[in-house]
C-alpha cells in the first residue's frame, strides 16, 4: 500500500521488534492513503530516518500490535472500510477475505484479508478461534496498534 507521510514524529519511537539484540523502531507519524488517514508507527527502510520526510510517499506493509472483535460480516454489511477509532493508532477494519493458508494440521495458519488496497494478515490466534471463514468472506476487526513497515521501494 502506498502512503504519503505528512508528520513524523522523530522523538516518538518504540522498539517493533527485535531480532537478536538488534532494535527495530518505529516512529510516530501521521500518514494519508486514500481509504484513510491518522496515526500509526512508521517503520522507516533500513532503520534511516533521511527519506522518513513529511510529504514523502513510501509503500508499506501492515502490521498490527493486535487485534479485537474478529468476526464475520453478514451479507448486507460492506468491505472496504478502514476507519480510525478514538484511540490514535488504533483503526476499524472491515474486508474481504483473499487468502486462506492452512497449517501442518490442516487448521487454519492465518489469513490474508484486503480492504481497498490494503493489505492485512492475521494468524489463528488473532481470529478468536473463528476458523470458518474462507476466501470471499466479508470480517471486520479492530487493529490495535498500526505499523507501517517501509519497503524501501
Amino acid at each position: 500500500m502506498r502512503v504519503r507521510i505528512n508528520e513524523v514524529y522523530k522523538d516518538e519511537k518504540i522498539v517493533i521488534r527485535r531480532i537478536g539484540e538488534e532494535k527495530v523502531y518505529g516512529y510516530w507519524a501521521f500518514f494519508w492513503c486514500e481509504l484513510t488517514s491518522g496515526y500509526a508507527y512508521v517503520v522507516p527502510y533500513k532503520q534511516s530516518l533521511d527519506k522518513l520526510t513529511p510529504g514523502c510517499v513510501i509503500s508499506v506493509e501492515i502490521y498490527q500490535s493486535s487485534i479485537k472483535g474478529f468476526r464475520r460480516l453478514r451479507p448486507t454489511e460492506k468491505t472496504g472500510i478502514v476507519r480510525t477509532q478514538p484511540k490514535l493508532g488504533d483503526y476499524w477494519i472491515q474486508g474481504m477475505v483473499q487468502q486462506v493458508m492452512h497449517g501442518e494440521a490442516g487448521g487454519i495458519e492465518c489469513l490474508e484479508i484486503v480492504a481497498g488496497d490494503a493489505t492485512f494478515v492475521l494468524d489463528s490466534e488473532e481470529m478468536n478461534g473463528d476458523v470458518n471463514v474462507k476466501v470471499g468472506d466479508g470480517v471486520a476487526f479492530a487493529i490495535i496498534g498500526l505499523q507501517l513497515f517501509d519497503e524501501g521501494l
